[in-house]
């Protein structure tokens, strides 16, 4: 066993009228008037207008004064809008400030120093020497009338240690199918992030659009029907991988799964007998025989296993705290996680995705498992070939 640095790093973070005229009598304004005074209404302008000369009856406002007033209310209004600007502004994160330089390198050191301590796979040993570059960057950039700037200076020597270790572990042979148990990305499941990430400080689901936002810090993570489909680690605190990186389970050398890429299902299946492709959204369908695989931002979000030629195992995701001696269970029930399904059904036959009603369909020979946000929702136990028991 080697002793792994990074275990260590520790650090704090400092931040966070109208006006009424006479004018000249004639006959035909008299008549308008008298009706004025019958009706108690105004009379119908003609289009037609002339200019009259100003009489002793006729009297203009004097100038001084109307400027005056329209200054006012002119002022008033200004510091008004003016009020509300400033109150209704939204509050934008600076693009970086001495505090936030530092605070940002703390927890992306801390993220590499945790997956120091686990990591086992080539790209997982890329991802954290990429994380010790960063954090070094982040402490060189703290400047030198910063209260952190000693501290900074102290830890870019300890930083560059530790990324000298993970470049050493990087150059480990790795096998290609290997993938991350440790890391997540774009494609992957909501309970991977919640194993990986833990419990976020705060989750908004919008049930009607099907998605859901974590967030963790300043940092966010955007879901789509349970599956990661955006995110923004603007705490660097976000234990994210490239979207090229494997980090799905699968069986063996010799399968793909859900979340596997395209790249990986061509290793495995070879070259489709036909490539359908859709821009909107970014979607493409591989045809192998009768069997189909769908491919959605270049990784699989659903199959359909007709022909029984496709190489495809679904293997449920580890549980928090669980282990191998952990005594299983044998059934499910309405309610149940997608996970659970897995664990106790296997490998579906069939994989589609609805996302404009939530829905996800798992088919185990002509029985299907519905899905509502990643939990049971009802079933049709038609094969008889279900575990399932209701309570």
């Amino acid at each position: 066993m080697d002793n792994r640095p990074g275990s260590g790093t520790n650090g704090n973070g400092h931040a966070n009228g109208n006006g009424n005229g006479n004018g000249n009598g004639n006959s035909k304004e008299s008549l308008q008037r008298k009706r004025v005074a019958e009706n108690g209404s105004y009379p119908v302008l003609e289009s037609r207008w002339r200019h009259m000369p100003k009489t002793a009856n006729q009297r203009s406002l004097p100038l001084l004064p109307v400027a005056i007033l329209c200054l006012a209310i002119g002022t008033a209004i200004g510091i008004a809008t003016i009020r509300d600007f400033d109150f209704n502004l939204p509050t934008l994160k600076p693009s970086l400030s001495k505090n936030d330089t530092f605070r940002w390198a703390v927890n992306r050191a801390m993220s590499a120093a945790e997956i120091t301590q686990i990591a086992q796979t080539k790209d997982e040993w890329l991802t954290v020497a990429g994380w010790w570059k960063e954090s070094i960057k982040l402490m060189q950039s703290v400047t030198y009338n910063s209260e952190d700037h000693e501290v900074a200076q102290e830890k870019v020597k300890e930083y560059q240690q530790n990324l000298a270790y993970a470049q050493r572990k990087s150059q480990t042979k790795d096998p290609l199918t290997s993938a991350s148990q440790h890391l997540w990305t774009k494609g992957s499941r909501k309970a991977d992030v919640l194993r990986i990430q833990g419990q976020p400080t705060q989750a908004v689901r919008y049930d009607a659009l099907c998605q859901e936002v974590l967030t963790y810090g300043g940092s966010t993570v955007e879901l789509n029907n349970s599956i990661v489909v955006n995110f923004e680690d603007i705490d660097r605190n976000l234990k994210t991988a490239k979207e090229t990186m494997p980090t799905t389970a699968i069986a063996d050398s010799l399968s793909w799964t859900l979340g596997s890429s395209k790249e990986e299902v061509f290793r495995v299946q070879g070259t489709p007998a036909r490539v359908e492709r859709y821009d909107v959204p970014s979607q493409e369908i591989l045809h192998y025989g009768n069997s189909i695989v769908q491919i959605t931002d270049n990784r699989v979000t659903s199959y359909a296993n007709f022909g029984g030629n496709l190489r495809v195992a679904v293997k449920p995701l580890p549980s928090e705290g669980s282990s191998e001696n952990t005594s299983q269970p044998n059934s499910w029930s309405l309610g149940a996680d997608r996970n659970e399904i897995f664990r106790v059904q296997g490998t579906p036959t069939e994989v589609s995705v609805d996302g404009s009603s939530c829905r996800e369909e798992l088919r185990y020979g002509g029985s299907v498992v519905e899905l509502q946000n990643g939990v049971v929702a009802e079933y049709n136990n038609a094969s008889g070939n279900l575990s399932v028991q209701v309570k």
